[in-house]
């Protein structure tokens, strides 16, 4: 089976596996979902093994933070970056 369709700019395959419902809840733009991905990965995953390093289980991590945290964890991501 062939996509006879074009995807958004933005489109993430990992979306077909994360819990859309959250997703609708806290929207993220996909350059965000990746800066958090990379912040999750190497503050809050780090110490899982490298072949559990998944962007499903960052994203998974991302949910559970709730919108206040992810906020706060880009600004400083971005003010570092600066």
């Amino acid at each position: 089976m062939t996509d006879n369709f074009v995807r958004p700019p933005d489109f993430d395959p990992i979306d077909a596996e994360v819990d859309i419902d959250n997703r609708k809840q806290f929207p993220l733009s996909f350059q965000d979902r990746q800066r958090l991905r990379k912040i999750v990965k190497k503050v809050h995953l780090k110490f899982l093994p490298e072949e559990l390093l998944t962007d499903k289980e960052a994203d998974k991590m991302i949910e559970a933070l709730g919108p206040s945290v992810r906020e706060k964890l880009l600004i400083e991501h971005i003010a570092k970056v600066k």
